[in-house]
């Protein structure tokens, strides 16, 4: 006897409900690399009065104010630049927040279209707390941070264990002694971020900020200042890490006169 399930009064409503359901993912996995109608190198000043075609975001009430780019909590909606970016590339631009919580953030080498998919920059981020070079997640451990957790789990204390951690055990200490050995090869290839807690965000004030990558290391300055620097074991590279974003999470945060040129 076939299962009722399989009648068509209920199996093809069901199908139908799961092919809706699938097709914002069948869309994201076919739609290909996000347009391109600009060009690097490239300069913008945002003195017009609107944004115009070069940009895009997919959230966010994003407009020029006053000659400045204006990004007002847009919730991690970055406003992409339509142009692809090279492997070596120099960015700088200037930007100030009206927000004593500082919380200044941009993203390079993302695909275009979604919130942390590159390197992912945080300056005076959760209340004003840290400041952030981020590789695919804002929220990830410096390689320090991982080495000594991953080592805790493979080389854990002795304690009683229920019958499921009794079989469980062995493989959660493998996969962390695997990591482990990545980490101290230089192979390690998932998200980390390095971070500092003394750089703070001025409210009202000016910065000019300058970014540059050569092959996997990330130098960030901060009015010629050396900020952070990371240094990627594994680099992002292709056509889903070659953007450039502005963003914001729910602060006021203005932009201007970004210039990008290649290395």
């Amino acid at each position: 006897m076939r299962h009722p399930w399989l009648r068509p009064r209920i199996a093809v409503p069901l199908a139908a409900v799961i092919a809706v359901v699938q097709l914002p993912f069948i869309h994201a996995a076919l739609r290909g690399a996000a347009p391109v109608s600009a060009a690097v190198p490239y300069q913008d000043k945002f003195d017009r009065a609107s944004i115009g075609e070069a940009w895009w975001s997919n959230g966010g009430h994003w407009r020029i104010v006053d000659g400045w780019l204006y990004s007002p909590g847009v919730g991690n909606n970055p406003l992409w630049l339509k142009a692809r970016l090279p492997a070596d590339v120099r960015i700088s631009f200037d930007v100030r927040s009206e927000a004593p919580d500082g919380d200044v953030k941009w993203e390079l080498d993302g695909d275009g279209r979604n919130h942390s998919t590159g390197y992912v920059f945080l300056f005076g981020a959760w209340h004003n707390r840290e400041s952030r070079i981020c590789k695919l997640d804002e929220h990830a451990f410096t390689l320090e941070e991982m080495r000594a957790q991953l080592a805790a789990v493979a080389l854990p204390y002795p304690r009683e264990l229920d019958l499921w951690e009794k079989i469980r055990q062995p493989f959660v200490r493998w996969g962390a002694r695997r990591d482990l050995d990545r980490l101290q090869s230089g192979k390690f290839d998932g998200p980390f971020v390095v971070k500092r807690e003394d750089l703070k965000v001025e409210r009202s004030r000016k910065y000019h900020m300058v970014v540059t990558r050569r092959g996997g290391t990330l130098r960030w300055e901060i009015d010629g200042v050396p900020a952070l620097e990371l240094v990627d074991p594994a680099p992002l590279s292709g056509s889903s890490h070659d953007r450039f974003g502005f963003s914001s999470w729910a602060n006021d945060t203005y932009f201007d006169n970004l210039e990008i040129t290649p290395l």
